[in-house]
């Protein structure tokens, strides 16, 4: 079977493999780039926060402690030995601007409504604003407090400029470097893969040679010492197991149980009708040479299962002789009148020919055939049924028709039926004792002497089995081997 490339584990491999980085990839880049830009604002709102407490502490000398007046020249001594970078302005008690860091040149940083609420109630308002010429800054509005007084305000503003670079930089590196580390995965997943699946395809090209004419063959264990390994002594194991099931079923008891269960129930049926019907010894002598003949006939049957079952190949030598077709089908009608009596079938035997048809082949094996047959058709026939025996002379050819009107087969069956160990309604063929290999043998004897069988079915209507042979018998040498039971 040919799986699709979409569908393959190495496909499947990459693709999960794939999809698994992305994943981390996105979420890691996610997590990064927040924590980052998280980080680099805090740090910016540290920075703002200590340029403020370091004038808070240098008050001294940036306002009089007199007249509270704001000395500018302190602030900007102060701002020149810090080396600050950031925007800073002072505002006096009235919230006034009164001066600022050179670096500021005729700029005023905003003062807004919520920011002046908040130095009023003597608290620091920390935002974000935009800038003419200056983008985006983080601004502090630090409240100057003596005896629990307003005497100035310090306002610090930091641009984020810097910050955003930084943080598309980042972005940027995430979206170029991750679909380049996720092509890189998959190629390595890629050929990865090949290597770890290398084992498995050479153990499955090794099961597929693997048949039931090969069964003590074993599948290579390699030099790998993991889960594959398990694997393979498990499926070796598993093989011990058929192999040895299969020499078993060889000799299975079943299959001499499946072969006489006809001449048994024949021999049952005769000797309820006379021991119900016979007054004189001579009857019942009658019925006990009636029943030697279906002893040695199961005798012989014994033999030849026993035979089969003991040969692993080779042919299995047919007893060909001249034998009367007609003679031997009225027989087999009058054998499935006992075999109908007890569900009432009616049987019928039609001779389409104007004289005996005498043919070559083995008298036993074709009787098994036939019985086979007649007993799967009564078995699988309701009560008051109706079974119809046919002969007739196609070109060089003798053909036998029975007919049944039982239960039938399903389309999806039939192509499997002459299949070994084959069951179309498992359950009932195991409470009914059967192996599975009932026709398989009629089919083998069928082409063992030269001819075939075919069937024609429709559920709830019943079955025609249909049988050919060559009137001048097998071609020597030609019939098959007896492997059906392997």
């Amino acid at each position: 079977m040919t799986v699709s490339p979409f569908r393959s584990i190495r496909v499947r491999l990459t693709f999960w493999y794939a999809m698994t980085l992305a994943v981390i990839l996105a979420v890691s880049a996610l997590f990064s780039y927040h924590y980052f830009s998280h980080n680099l604002k805090t740090q910016i709102d540290k920075e703002v926060h200590e340029i403020a407490h370091l004038l808070d502490q240098h008050r001294d000398e940036i306002i009089s402690n007199q007249d509270q007046a704001i000395n500018c020249d302190g602030l900007q001594n102060l701002t020149h030995h810090y080396n600050w970078g950031a925007y800073v302005l002072l505002r006096d008690s009235s919230l006034q601007l009164v001066c600022t860091s050179d670096n500021m040149l005729d700029r005023e940083l905003p003062f807004g409504p919520v920011a002046r609420q908040q130095v009023r109630w003597l608290n620091e308002h920390l935002e974000t604003i935009e800038l003419e010429g200056a983008g985006q800054l983080r601004l502090l509005s630090h409240p100057l407090i003596e005896n629990d007084r307003l005497i100035g305000i310090i306002q610090v503003g930091q641009e984020l400029g810097p910050l955003q670079n930084t943080i598309e930089e980042l972005r940027l590196i995430y979206l170029v470097v991750g679909p380049f580390a996720i092509f890189w995965l998959c190629l390595g997943c890629w050929f990865l893969a090949e290597r770890a699946l290398a084992p498995i395809v050479e153990v499955t090209e090794a099961a597929q040679s693997i048949t039931a004419d090969n069964l003590s063959r074993r599948l290579p264990m390699g030099h790998y010492r993991d889960e594959l390994s398990q694997m393979v002594i498990c499926l070796n194991q598993m093989l011990d197991r058929l192999d040895k099931s299969f020499r078993r079923v060889r000799q299975f008891s079943g299959d001499a149980s499946h072969e006489l269960r006809t001449p048994l129930t024949i021999l049952r049926g005769e000797t309820e009708v006379t021991l119900r019907w016979a007054k004189t010894p001579e009857e019942f002598r009658d019925m006990l040479r009636s029943n030697m003949e279906e002893i040695d006939r199961m005798e012989r049957i014994i033999e030849s299962l026993l035979t089969l079952a003991k040969s692993e190949v080779g042919e299995l030598k047919l007893e060909i002789k001249e034998l009367s077709l007609s003679d031997l089908v009225q027989e087999l009608y009058l054998q499935s009148q006992i075999l109908c009596e007890p569900k009432n079938i009616d049987v019928q035997l039609v001779l389409k020919v104007e004289e005996e048809i005498r043919i070559r082949g083995d008298e036993l094996r074709l009787r098994q055939m036939f019985l086979n047959i007649i007993s799967n058709g009564i078995k699988y026939s309701r009560e008051e049924g109706r079974q119809e025996i046919a002969l007739t002379i196609e070109d060089t050819f003798a053909r036998v028709d029975i007919i049944d009107t039982g239960i039938g087969i399903s389309s999806e069956h039939l192509p499997h039926i002459f299949d070994r160990f084959y069951r179309v309604d498992k359950a009932r063929n195991r409470l009914d004792g059967g192996t599975g290999l009932g026709l398989a043998i009629v089919k083998w004897i069928a082409e063992a002497h030269g001819g075939s069988i075919s069937v024609t079915s429709k559920v709830d209507q019943g079955s025609t089995f249909t049988i050919r042979l060559p009137i001048k018998g097998p071609v020597e040498g030609a019939h098959p081997k007896s492997t059906f039971l392997e």
